[in-house]
């Protein structure tokens, strides 16, 4: 008799523990994601797209012989997730007296995964002197919304 008590009471630890194994607890929870649109742009010096300006190199002209406008010519990608209009900075203020730069850039939009020729141009006075001369510069990439 005491046999069939303790071999009912190992049964019953047996299945109490067999049931509580099988319970499972789910903590569930839900999760956000926000992808945001990124204006992104890569700027290249040739045609090819082999020689990039890397942010915070120096775009050296070639050297200035007279004052008849000067010429750059910029390749840039848009590599970001949205299409983005650019606009050309420098600081004015660094530069000599009379010097303009612009380029043809029309403002509009860039397609993402594209990559449009631009032309700047240095317009300098009649009375440059010589000299090396430096500015701070650079090309900002706007989303189109």
């Amino acid at each position: 008799m005491k046999k069939k008590i303790l071999l009912g009471i190992v049964a019953a630890v047996l299945f109490v523990g067999l049931v509580g194994a099988a319970i499972v607890y789910n903590f569930g929870f839900r999760q956000r994601f926000e992808v945001v649109s990124a204006a992104q742009i890569r700027i290249f010096l040739g045609e090819g797209q082999t020689q990039e300006l890397q942010q915070g190199q120096t775009l050296t002209w070639d050297p200035i012989t007279s004052t008849s406008p000067q010429h750059k010519t910029l390749y840039i990608e848009n590599t970001g997730t949205v299409d983005a209009t650019l606009q050309l900075n420098y600081n004015q203020g660094e530069m000599p007296q009379g010097w303009t730069l612009t380029w043809d850039y029309d403002g509009s939009p860039v397609a993402q995964s594209t990559t449009v020729t631009v032309t700047m141009t240095l317009t300098l006075p009649s009375d440059i002197g010589a000299g090396t001369y430096e500015c701070g510069s650079g090309i900002t990439a706007t989303p189109v919304p």
